[in-house]
């Protein structure tokens, strides 16, 4: 993912530079916290709120300007009010499914597998949108 991150930064700066801080610094929240979360359960929906804040940031900035194509950004922001609903679902469910259980971790891999779609669209899209 910070490959990603970086080619990104260096796509968004130019057309609007706070958005690119942002979604740089979110982006890498998302990865730091997201590594935590792996091993420390507690830390899952925070892991999930700053994926959402990433995704946000720049699905918004992507169906406002031409940096990606516009139906990916909004594809990115529904992900991210997803993983934002994910995230306060993770909460109200911990009473009912504790973090170690079998659907808990279930969820957990299905997150893991939504953010490998995404991030083979984003290859497929950055690659359209090459520079020559």
């Amino acid at each position: 993912m910070l490959p990603a991150i970086a080619v990104l930064h260096v796509r968004h700066t130019p057309v609007r530079s706070s958005g690119a801080i942002l979604a740089t610094i979110a982006g890498i929240a998302t990865v730091t916290v997201g590594l935590a979360a792996s091993v420390m359960l507690d830390l899952r929906p925070a892991a999930l709120v700053v994926l959402g804040v990433w995704w946000w940031t720049m699905g918004k900035m992507w169906a406002e300007t031409d940096v990606m194509p516009r139906t990916f950004g909004l594809a990115t922001a529904t992900l991210a009010a997803v993983a934002l609903a994910g995230a306060l679902l993770f909460v109200i469910t911990s009473q009912l499914v504790q973090p170690g259980t079998t659907a808990a971790g279930q969820a957990w891999t299905i997150v893991h597998f939504v953010i490998g779609l995404w991030l083979i669209a984003l290859a497929t899209a950055l690659r359209g949108r090459a520079k020559t």
